[in-house]
């Protein structure tokens, strides 16, 4: 009885050691924009552990960042949805991408886990259930002691071990693991190559009200210079008040956000 629980503890120490290392984990994300409609979209997600670090965003972007680590200043498109970092001292933040600038809101966040008594086999893993209400949504996770991170998708951590999937009841957002190497470029979590402006909840809101109100207004009023082209690259005038429109009708359709209470209420 002693032997097996010397075993025991041994396996125990030895996965807590090799998971308390750097790595990469992917996530599948599947959800929808709009709530009144049934089309989805699908995005390849990574969580990052660094350095006692970690961050979520999506594949796309982490090859940019990626990229521009080793000093490469090119044209690259990434994309910036559900990027969200945790510090060393355990402060969760989400950036936003407007414009020119990301703003960093960086707030409590109180995850009132209830695990559940429920287990399945999941991804080849063994696995336990735990559900969660915040800020409008109720979820239902996974997570596996077998990987014993405290980490999940996006801000979605706490529990003793790994999600390895989560969905939320509407069906509207559902994360789901899809593989973990140990082997990935490491990089400055903070070095996004835009201006960042630190924010509270209430200056979020007036900075998304002021870009729905008026989302061309660097380049209209000079302080960002850009060209627009046609089909066949002949450079035209922009009509900024069609693109304006097609923006807010964009905003406005883009109704059922991850953080559902916070949803921007637009005119």
């Amino acid at each position: 009885m002693q032997l097996k629980t010397f075993i025991a503890i041994l396996l125990f120490s030895f996965a807590q050691n090799f998971y308390s290392q750097d790595m990469r984990i992917d996530y599948n994300l599947v959800y929808k924009q709009d709530s009144l409609s049934s089309e989805t979209i699908s995005k390849r997600m990574v969580l990052l552990v660094q350095d006692g670090e970690s961050r979520f965003c999506t594949e796309k972007q982490y090859q940019v960042d990626s990229l521009r680590s080793t000093g490469f200043y090119g044209f690259a498109v990434g994309d910036h949805v559900f990027d969200a970092v945790r510090d060393k001292q355990n402060r969760s933040s989400i950036y936003y991408y407007l414009s020119a600038d990301v703003y960093k809101l960086t707030e409590p966040i109180q995850l009132d886990w209830k695990i559940e008594k429920e287990v399945a086999k999941k991804y080849g893993y063994n696995c336990q259930k735990a559900t969660l209400s915040y800020k409008g949504r109720i979820w239902e996770a996974w997570f596996t002691q077998d990987i014993p991170l405290q980490e999940g998708p996006y801000i979605f951590k706490g529990l003793p071990g790994l999600i390895v999937e989560m969905e939320d009841k509407s069906h509207s957002y559902k994360f789901s693991f899809s593989g973990l190497k140990k082997d990935f470029q490491k990089m400055s979590f903070e070095s996004l190559g835009f201006k960042l402006v630190n924010v509270s909840r209430n200056d979020l809101k007036k900075v998304k009200l002021d870009y729905y109100n008026d989302p061309f207004r660097e380049m209209t009023s000079g302080n960002v210079k850009a060209k627009f082209r046609d089909e066949k690259g002949n450079e035209i005038e922009p009509n900024f008040r069609e693109m304006t429109k097609n923006v807010r009708t964009s905003l406005k359709k883009n109704n059922n956000p991850i953080e559902l209470s916070e949803a921007i209420k637009y005119p």
